[in-house]
This record gives C-alpha cells, structure tokens and sequence, in this order.
C-alpha cells in the first residue's frame, strides 16, 4: 500500500511538471497561439498555474492515467487549454468579466465571444502571450434568469453579490499567488443536498437537463478548473496521427469517454471545420454539501484536441458536446450503471 501511494503521488507530481514547466521546444505557430503581447507579472502567474494545476491532478485521476501512458510512448505534453464555468447573477454581473480581468492582468488577450447552441450559456476565450507555454483560457457562463424560476431562486440565493469586481481587484492588488489560486479553486458557494435535488429533478427534463447539469456542477465547484487539454498536434506518438487513433489508444487503456456524438460517437467536430475536440467523463470526487451530507459527484475531467489549418479558436457545437462529460445522468450511463 505505502509503494502504491508513493507510485501514485510521484506520477502527480510528474504531470504536474510537465503542465508547467517553461516554454522550450514547441513553437508558438505549432502550438496555434498567436499573441505577441509580452507576460505580464509572470512569476505570479507561474505560482497560480502550479496551484491550480496541483488541484486539478489530485482529483482528476484519469488525467494522471493519460498522461503516465502517453509520456511512456515518447508523447510531447502540452496543455492547449483548460476550462472554467461561472454564471450571471440576477443585477447582470457576469463571471465571464470578472474572470476575464483576471487572466488579462497576466497578458491575456480577450478573443471571440462563442455562442452554445441550445444553452443559455455565454463562452469566450483568451489567448496566452506567445513566448509562453500558457494554455489558452476558455471561460463561459450561465444566463441564470433564463432557467426556471424555482431553479434560477436557488442560484440567485448563493450566487448573488459574488462576482463583484473588487474582489478580484484586491487579489490581483495582494501580489499574492495563493489569493488568486484561491479566487479560481476554492468553491465560494455550499448548497444543501435539498437544493441539489431541485436542480436534479428539474434536469431530468430533456429540454432542460444540459442547463440544469452546468448548473449543479458549477453551483457545486465554482470555477476551479474543469478540465486540461492535451494537444494532439504536438504529441509525436508513431501511428496516433488522428483524434480517433488517441481515443482509440486511451479507451484500450480503461478511460471511459463522454459519448457525446460523431462520427465516432466520441469525436466532436472534424477537419472541414478545422477542430476535432474528445473529452473523458468527469472523475468522481466525494463532496460535503452545506446540509452536512456526503456524496460522490462528477467533478473534474480531460479533454483532447486536434487543430487544423492553424486554426486557434473554440466552436460553440463542440463546446456544448464537451459540457456533457460532467453531466451525472451521462456519467452514469458511460459506466453503465
């Protein structure tokens, strides 16, 4: 047991390493980034990168798996982007913004707003500086007043007065890595388990389940990170040249993947639209819910990228497919249970 432990915290220190260590032999045109602006407070951001990275590995188990398997074969690791959620409380603050003031305060630049088809979800992405390793910043949020009332009174009562623009000012203002790491993986909100079955049982409904499934999850986390992503175009594993043969290779290795469509029933998009985009299902985490009640809930997951053309950006259809590796109801499938 204790040669187990060890193997296993030396394999999470190891993928932390590699998710951030400095930027050396992949080019900014072969990783798709495209932002000349220099970092800015660099070193800071270093130590929340670690933080948060830190977090990340420790509860995603699956992420660890992958990445021990493909360094094994002589994989190039690189983080394309990671992903965080939030909402729009009921005066219009947006977590988009504050989260945004966040990462351009670091050299961050603002890209395209995304629209999700079919979810009341808005999404934009930011580009890191070039001259670093940084992933790019995926963040999207929820429109909560366009839920229904009885689960929009839910998130309002926890969500409402968060998102108030001093409280990242004062983080950034502290200079202090551990304030900020907080800011992103520290759940600030701890609902009942009563007030969770209300968004459950309302999420069974198929015209609402997928909004209802973002909301639980992220009423449940906050905005640590949802999942990393490792670049298939910089990988370098002989005979994995497509996002098929990488699925192919991790499902052969006992990773269970969301089952959210193409033509693979795994792979979102494809080369005519310049991105392919898989995704595991969310490793699960034990949580204590305000009501003092313990349970297992979806938590964190990875992703898996394929870029075509150079093509840098996001698509709102596969990012509403990629939404679904946290949904518990799909979880539960994908295991077949």
């Amino acid at each position: 047991a204790v040669n187990y432990w060890c193997k296993a915290m030396a394999n999470i220190s190891a993928a932390v390493r590699l998710m951030t260590r400095p930027a050396a032999r992949l080019s900014a045109a072969s990783r798709c980034v495209s932002n000349p602006q220099p970092p800015k407070h660099e070193q800071i951001f270093a130590e929340v990168r670690e933080r948060l990275f830190q977090a990340y590995v420790q509860r995603t188990p699956s992420f660890v798996q992958a990445v021990d398997l493909l360094t094994s074969k002589g994989g190039e690791i690189h983080n394309d982007h990671m992903a965080l959620r939030s909402f729009v409380d009921s005066q219009g603050r947006s977590g988009l913004k504050f989260f945004e003031s966040i990462f351009e305060h670091f050299g961050y630049a603002a890209q395209d707003s995304l629209v999700i088809p079919g979810l009341c979800v808005n999404a934009r992405w930011y580009e890191p500086p070039e001259e670093t390793n940084w992933p790019k910043i995926f963040v999207s949020e929820m429109r909560i007043n366009e839920l229904p009332s009885d689960a929009a009174d839910v998130l309002f009562r926890h969500v409402d007065g968060f998102y108030e623009p001093d409280r990242a000012v004062a983080a950034l203002e502290s200079n202090d890595p551990k304030q900020v790491a907080e800011l992103l993986e520290t759940p600030p909100w701890n609902p009942t388990i009563q007030e969770m079955q209300t968004l459950r049982n309302m999420a069974a409904d198929p015209s609402m389940g997928n909004a209802l499934e973002y909301a639980s999850w992220t009423l449940t986390h906050g905005h640590r990170i949802n999942h990393v992503t490792i670049l298939l175009n910089s990988l370098g594993i002989s005979g994995v040249n497509t996002l098929a043969d990488l699925n192919a290779l991790l499902q052969s290795n006992g990773l269970v993947f969301n089952r959210a469509g193409g033509s693979d029933g795994l792979t979102q998009g494809s080369p005519a639209v310049s991105l392919e985009q898989s995704s595991t299902m969310a490793d699960e985490v034990p949580h204590r819910f305000g009501c003092g009640r313990e349970e297992v809930v979806p938590c964190s997951f990875l992703e898996l990228i394929q870029r075509h053309a150079g093509f840098r950006g996001f698509l709102g259809q596969n990012a509403k497919g990629i939404f679904a590796s946290t949904n518990a109801r799909a979880s539960s499938a994908s295991a077949g249970l």
